[in-house]
């Protein structure tokens, strides 16, 4: 059997369609020249999350639409580039479009499509750190990209423009509210006032740091499991 479990076909824009089943419509769209990165050398830095292409594969409402393809994501951007042979240039790769219900497994790691915090219109890539029963821990990966400059005098430097990991945490009921974690361990706790009081006490016993990632997962971790 081809190791695709979706037929690709290219057609005279150069796009890409699969074969998949009724009802299931995922697109690709071309890459244009912002979406690339060109290093000039001088620039510190990726705008990728993955900075190499990884099999993957793509579910539409947990319905697999297309397996045994390479995918790469452009944290910077927001957008996953697509390809079927790892010789491929980020040029000639294809984006894939993002809708709702859309989930994406690469390099052992999930990602799904929900609303934007700030523009329920837009859909963006969430990373999905750990699933429970009771809330789920989602991760918002961004590069922050700012611009370098060419010294002025003798006595300055060059500095270079910069790619720099940034990132937010959500939770994600099963219902589907969609909350961003707070920056101080108090506002987490408000966030759970049913079991403020034990989950203070695991924050303490275990010596828990919510701004760090290791930790907060721990504490959801633990969430998950009160009865």
């Amino acid at each position: 059997m081809n190791k695709f479990t979706a037929l690709l076909i290219f057609s005279m824009f150069t796009s890409i369609a699969w074969a998949q089943p009724a009802g299931l419509e995922l697109n690709f769209q071309r890459v244009r020249s912002g979406d690339r990165f060109v290093s000039d050398g001088n620039t510190t830095g990726t705008p990728y999350y993955h900075d190499q292409y990884h099999p993957g594969s793509i579910y539409l409402n947990d319905v697999l639409a297309a397996s045994g393809i390479l995918l790469k994501y452009n944290a910077h951007r927001d957008i996953f580039f697509a390809v079927t042979d790892q010789n491929t240039s980020d040029e000639d790769a294809q984006i894939v479009t993002k809708t709702q219900g859309m989930k994406i497994l690469v390099n052992n790691e999930e990602f799904i499509t929900l609303p934007s915090v700030d523009n329920r219109y837009e859909m963006q890539y969430y990373q999905v750190v750990t699933r429970g029963e009771k809330v789920t821990l989602l991760k918002k990966n961004y590069k922050l990209f700012v611009e370098g400059s060419r010294a002025t005098t003798s006595l300055t430097r060059d500095v270079p423009s910069t790619y720099s990991d940034r990132s937010d945490f959500y939770l994600l009921s099963p219902s589907g509210d969609f909350t961003e974690v707070p920056s101080s361990t108090r506002k987490v706790l408000a966030l759970f006032p049913e079991d403020k009081k034990a989950l203070g006490g695991a924050i303490k016993k275990y010596s828990l740091n919510l701004k760090k990632e290791i930790d907060l997962i721990r504490f959801i971790g633990y969430y998950n499991r009160l009865k």
